[in-house]
């Protein structure tokens, strides 16, 4: 199994309240940048805490296209989606790959062709992690080319909590690491300042993990 997640095209300075120009200035001030010339910098630095936040919580930080590809023999098992949180999708997009290679339509509620009606299938989204489980999909698609089988499901739908839901221990962190991105720019750093910040943020995380 394959599960890939791309966050929507929402600008992270959403997750600070007031829009884009109030919380740039929060993040000129804290940063003590002297104008708006690093303005895009900052916004490359708050993107990268971000993506260290949602590794450290393995938890999706806005809300992401996420793309799961079940191979042939899994979906006799429950199919768990580790990282993944706040399922949004109330219905998934499930394509399966057809004999010529290429994925059908949406076989749930897509066209007469390749909907199959008679699907039984679950989507538990209130526990942790959340799992699909197909109960007889693998005999609706029994007849798979061997070549095929990897990869041979493909789950699509949203999922993640949006930024201006996160905790504000959320947007501490995300403080605390763009200060040390703009004030430590090389590669390296000497002394404790680097492990000290590391600790903090991983503190103000487990303070809100289960939110």
């Amino acid at each position: 199994m394959n599960i890939k997640a791309v966050r929507q095209a929402v600008a992270s300075t959403t997750m600070f309240a007031g829009g884009e120009a109030a919380a740039l200035l929060l993040l000129r001030n804290h940063v003590r940048a002297i104008d708006d010339s690093d303005d895009d910098l900052i916004k490359i630095y708050l993107d990268a805490a971000l993506d260290y936040m949602q590794s450290l919580t393995d938890r999706l930080l806005g809300v992401h296209d996420v793309t799961v590809l079940v191979d042939y023999d899994e979906l006799e098992h429950r199919i768990e989606l580790t990282g993944i949180n706040d399922i949004t999708s109330t219905i998934p997009t499930v394509k399966y790959r057809k004999e010529d290679g290429s994925y059908s339509t949406d076989i749930i509620a897509g066209d007469a062709s390749d909907h199959i009606s008679d699907l039984k299938y679950l989507m538990i989204t209130d526990a942790y992690p959340p799992y699909f489980y197909f109960d007889n999909l693998r005999d609706k698609i029994s007849d798979v080319d061997s070549e095929f089988t990897k990869g041979i499901v493909k789950i699509e739908f949203d999922a993640g909590v949006a930024l201006d839901s996160v905790p504000k221990q959320y947007k501490q962190a995300a403080l605390l690491l763009v200060g040390h991105y703009y004030n430590m720019r090389e590669a390296e750093a000497i002394g404790g300042i680097t492990m000290e910040l590391k600790e903090g943020v991983q503190r103000l995380m487990a303070s809100a993990r289960q939110y």
